[in-house]
């Protein structure tokens, strides 16, 4: 028992082992009452899976549907430690001292075990998990020299965390290549955990033969711009609002999630858009719907209007996934489960090809460098519209007549009996 009496951090007791129901919602009650928000001191929480302590003390998890933050039930956090410094206060007990000598009891010995080796293993396993949890910490604060985006710092960090969870070894990449190609993810994901570690092994002084997963290029999804507005509506306040300029303006999450109340001009109703992935900034003009909707917002969140700085995008994706299902099921229509952040960001890509047929326009409009990247969205506004040709037809005499055809996006077709054909494709 001597071997096992080692400090035992915070850390290290919890998600030792992943809880058999996770991703979803529990309706089973936690050690007491519905807590608070830490960050908030909201009431509105969700249930969001359980973790465990290394002794199997069931750790409820809660998501907050004001702020997205993710937190596990204090009463049962302070459960686990209880359990832990009950074992600690075992295992610290001699085991000669007069207290735990029993004078009459008899031994029966069947089989002998070596006790001596078997706590020398639980501790080495132990030491090699904290080194990986060390490890990991110290290459997430890495690629920051290297210019990387706290977006992909985290979604690699996380990575690596997931893998060395399901077995694989930091230090020995035949270990790393067998347990990723045993995920259940995707070609790209996978070519994501790939690069993550190849990240890891340059920092470490490593390399080594990375495995490439074809990956097969699939449409993305285009929903109704009704069922945009559907999933909308139903959604908490700043959700609601977050959603309505990713659908206005076409940016990324990452830019949006970013964005500060001073990037807002209320008066002109236009936003600065601060671009990720290399792209370029923009302006883009919003709406009066969306103005009212950002002005009535709570300005709790300092100089950023969706976010603390503390407070990763995952939180919000998280939010965003438990109102969307409730909503899907409440309106009956699956199709709104396929509707995600960047979606809305396609979905505006393709409206604004299939309204301007002008490719460099849409180019600005999303802050693409390469006018390659805008390619997908020509193919997404053929195969949504094909064989579709309704269009609206006038007819120009004057010079001013013409003028105002042409700013309102009508082109020009023919001329007929002295006067000027144009048209425009319904929306």
């Amino acid at each position: 028992m001597a071997g096992l009496t080692h400090t035992i951090s915070r850390d290290s007791i919890f998600g030792t082992k992943a809880g058999s129901n996770n991703s979803k919602s529990d309706s089973a009650e936690s050690a007491g009452a519905n807590p608070l928000c830490p960050h908030c001191d909201s009431n509105k929480l969700w249930r969001d899976g359980h973790r465990y302590s290394i002794f199997g003390d069931e750790i409820q998890r809660w998501l907050c549907r004001e702020c997205g933050l993710r937190f596990s039930d204090p009463n049962d956090v302070q459960k686990a430690w209880s359990t832990l410094e009950r074992v600690e206060r075992i295992e610290r007990q001699s085991l000669k001292s007069g207290d735990t000598i029993v004078h009459s009891s008899q031994i029966c010995v069947t089989e002998t075990k070596n006790l001596a080796a078997e706590q020398k293993t639980e501790v080495l396993r132990r030491n090699e998990t904290s080194d990986a949890k060390a490890k990991i910490l110290e290459y997430a604060w890495w690629p920051k020299k290297d210019g990387k985006s706290d977006t992909t710092i985290q979604g690699r960090t996380k990575l690596l965390r997931i893998l060395t969870k399901r077995g694989a070894n930091l230090y020995d990449p035949e270990s790393m290549k067998a347990v990723i190609a045993k995920q259940p993810w995707s070609n790209g994901r996978k070519n994501n955990a790939v690069d993550a570690y190849t990240s890891f092994l340059k920092m470490v002084g490593g390399k080594w033969e990375a495995p490439l997963y074809q990956t097969v290029r699939k449409l993305p999804f285009i929903p109704k711009e009704t069922e945009i507005d559907q999933l909308i509506a139903g959604c908490s306040q700043r959700m609601a609002t977050f959603l309505q300029m990713l659908k206005e303006t076409g940016a990324r999450c990452g830019e949006v999630w970013m964005l500060k109340w001073a990037d807002i001009d209320f008066e002109s109703k236009v936003v600065n858009i601060t671009p990720e992935k290399n792209s370029n900034p923009r302006v883009v003009h919003l709406s009066n719907k969306l103005i009212e909707m950002l002005q009535k917002l709570p300005r709790n969140y300092g100089p950023r209007v969706f976010s603390r700085p503390d407070m990763p995008v995952d939180h919000h994706a998280g939010t965003f996934q438990h109102q969307r299902k409730r909503i899907a099921h409440k309106l009956r229509n699956p199709r709104i489960m396929k509707i995600h952040f960047h979606t809305l960001r396609y979905w505006k890509g393709t409206m604004l090809y299939h309204k301007t047929k002008d490719m460099y326009y849409v180019m600005q409009a999303l802050g693409h460098k390469n006018i390659k990247n805008t390619l997908l969205y020509v193919q997404l506004e053929e195969a949504l519209f094909q064989g579709e040709q309704d269009y609206l037809s006038k007819v120009a005499k004057t010079e001013k007549e013409i003028c105002s055809l042409i700013e309102a996006g009508f082109e020009y077709v023919t001329e007929f009996e002295g006067a000027k054909i144009f048209r425009k494709r319904k929306l």
